[in-house]
This record gives C-alpha cells, sequence and structure tokens, in this order.
C-alpha cells in the first residue's frame, strides 16, 4: 500500500512538472501576448532571457541591458536595442525638421548622420543644394510599423 501511495504522489508530480513543459514549448505567444493581436514593445521579462538571447544571437548580459518583447497576429516578438538598432515605431517622416535644418546648415552633405537623423529613421538621407534627399533604399517597416530586421520571432 505505501509502494502504491508513493507512486501516486510521484505521478502526480510529475503529471504537474510536465503539464507545463507542452504549454512553454508550443505557446510561448500564448503564454505571453495573452491574446493580444497587437501589442507596443514592452520589457523583456526575465523568464524570457535565454529564448531571446538564443533568437536575437546575442550575449544574454545584452538581453538583459535593453531587450524588449511585443505581440504581433499571434507571434511573440524580440528586439535587443543595440548600436544602431532601435526597437520602437519606425520613423516614416519623408521631410523631418532636423534633416531639412541639417542640409540647410550642410547644403551638399553626402550623408546626413544619426545623430541627426535618430535610429528610428527608416531612410539614410543625404543634402543636395541645401535640401534633404532620401536614398535609394529604405529600411522595410513590419505591417504594425516597426523596423522589421530588428525583430526576431519566438515559438
Amino acid at each position: 500500500m505505501t509502494h502504491s501511495r508513493n507512486l501516486s504522489a510521484t505521478i502526480v508530480s510529475l503529471s504537474a512538472f510536465t503539464f507545463s513543459i507542452p504549454v512553454f514549448a508550443a505557446g510561448l505567444a500564448v503564454a505571453y501576448c495573452d491574446g493580444d493581436a497587437t501589442t507596443s514593445e514592452r520589457s523583456l521579462p526575465q523568464s524570457l532571457t535565454a529564448a531571446a538571447a538564443q533568437a536575437l544571437d546575442i550575449d544574454a548580459a545584452l538581453v538583459k541591458t535593453g531587450a524588449f518583447y511585443r505581440c504581433s497576429g499571434g507571434r511573440l516578438l524580440v528586439c535587443a536595442v543595440g548600436a544602431n538598432l532601435w526597437c520602437g515605431m519606425a520613423d516614416t517622416d519623408t521631410r523631418p525638421a532636423r534633416v531639412v535644418a541639417y542640409c540647410r546648415r550642410n547644403p551638399d552633405a553626402a550623408l546626413a548622420p544619426m545623430a541627426v537623423t535618430g535610429h528610428a529613421t527608416i531612410h539614410a538621407w543625404r543634402c543636395a543644394n541645401g535640401a534633404p534627399q532620401i536614398e535609394p533604399k529604405s529600411t522595410a517597416v513590419d505591417s504594425d510599423g516597426y523596423i522589421a530586421d530588428n525583430w526576431r520571432e519566438l515559438d
């Protein structure tokens, strides 16, 4: 009888443990997005640090200092702020005042620096005769308005 009771307790304990594994493995988006189709970026919880580091191919210490997650169309996405990586909404402005002012001061600048354009811009800028010009290649924006290349899917 004692064996039977111990075995039952072990099976109950193990079944509680194994129940959480499929939920984690099969549903990070379900677990963290809580039904949100689209959300703004949120601070990354510590429980996602290892998975985010792997998805972003960076050291976990970097993830702990500046990573975010968001939900989009049933997917869980992660991003880590870096030297030139922006996790907020993309700046799609085609005539930003700060670049206009820069080009007035630097009429033929071959490149407007990120200190002027900001890291959120999707455009590379140059100046021609005092007017801002968008370089032909711009960065892709996802359907939620974020810089697509900066976000990776978990799950």
